[in-house]
């Protein structure tokens, strides 16, 4: 079965999409035929006449990248959607029902098949799009295999919270606050900000960051923390709460969107606009090990709803559904 894949366009230091997908194409291996596209507003007729002249059996729009979908066989392609949260949190005015419509209203219409990564993402698509329930199918993202279990004998000498993402919804902010007067040291992956460099030196609070990194550096530092701190405010869906439950690291995570799906029983729970309830969460992290083993025992467990060969299936699935009522 050939299965034409559409990727955004590469942007430095933007890769989250492509990489889940590489870990859902090695468990697929040859039980499909891929074909990648890499998709900008500039090639988009190019793709759209190469679809005709050299056609596919399948369609899959990975993300990001919707508005392509209006060039292509609506029966035969599927929309991957991971969250709406451009949409909903960042766009205003007229710039706001432009992309509705070409990143949204029109594409999700024309498509044979939905899927999303989450019930929250799902609700959220019927509530804001009025998209019909039997229309989209939630598939998890994998968690990567490579990020090998490593326990960690105790905790550093000044315990590190590993803290990944910009964007003021990862709530950064409220963690410098929690933190303040803990002896404790950040590793924040994400791009320099002068502003946030400012806000941790007015609170006393220890940094070191990191940016444009490997996978296999990112997984090192989850290695080298003690705790993963992911409440944000909002999240389609939450991979680095999956990436600290395979390293073997306790994740503090909100009660917020998709992250209570993603978490399961594998992490400790917490309001992410109430500093003080962060903060206990910390400390009693910190100070418990047995609490600590605990949610890292339940994190490793939950696990086994996110294989990769478990949701390769499920696209699989959808693949031979799609190409059987062609």
């Amino acid at each position: 079965m050939k299965v034409a894949y559409y990727f955004r366009s590469y942007r430095k230091g933007v890769f989250s999409i492509e990489v889940l997908f590489r870990r859902i194409l090695a468990s697929l291996g040859l039980r499909v035929k891929p074909v990648f596209h890499a998709v900008s507003f500039g090639r988009a007729f190019s793709i759209w006449i190469n679809a005709r002249t050299n056609p596919s059996d399948v369609h899959h729009i990975t993300g990001d990248v919707n508005y392509i979908a209006l060039g292509l066989k609506g029966r035969q392609t599927i929309l991957t959607i991971h969250d709406i949260g451009h949409y909903t949190q960042t766009l205003r005015s007229w710039k706001k029902y432009m992309y509705r419509k070409i990143w949204f209203d029109w594409p999700l219409r024309k498509v044979s098949f939905i899927t999303t990564v989450s019930e929250f993402s799902k609700q959220q698509l019927i509530t804001v799009f009025s998209i019909r329930a039997s229309r989209i199918k939630v598939i998890h993202n994998p968690f990567p295999v490579l990020y090998q279990r490593d326990n960690k004998a105790k905790l550093s000498d000044t315990p590190k919270i590993l803290q990944i993402g910009a964007g003021e919804h990862k709530n950064l902010n409220r963690l410098i606050q929690a933190v303040r007067g803990l002896s404790c040291e950040l590793i924040l992956i994400r791009a320099y900000d002068a502003d946030i460099d400012q806000l941790l030196k007015q609170e006393g609070v220890s940094a070191n960051w990191f940016s444009d990194l490997t996978d296999d550096e990112v997984y090192q530092l989850y290695r080298q923390c003690d705790l993963v701190f992911f409440a944000s405010t909002y999240e389609g869906f939450g991979m680095p709460i999956l990436e600290a439950q395979a390293t073997g690291r306790a994740v503090i995570t909100s009660t917020h969107a998709s992250m209570p799906e993603v978490a399961g029983e594998g992490a400790v729970l917490v309001d992410p606009y109430q500093v003080e309830e962060i903060k206990e969460a910390i400390v009693k992290l910190l100070s418990d090990d047995t609490y600590r083993q605990d949610c890292i025992e339940k994190g490793y467990s939950n696990l086994s709803r996110f294989h990769p060969d478990f949701i390769a299936e499920q696209y699989l699935e959808l693949y031979t559904q799609l190409y059987a009522q062609q």
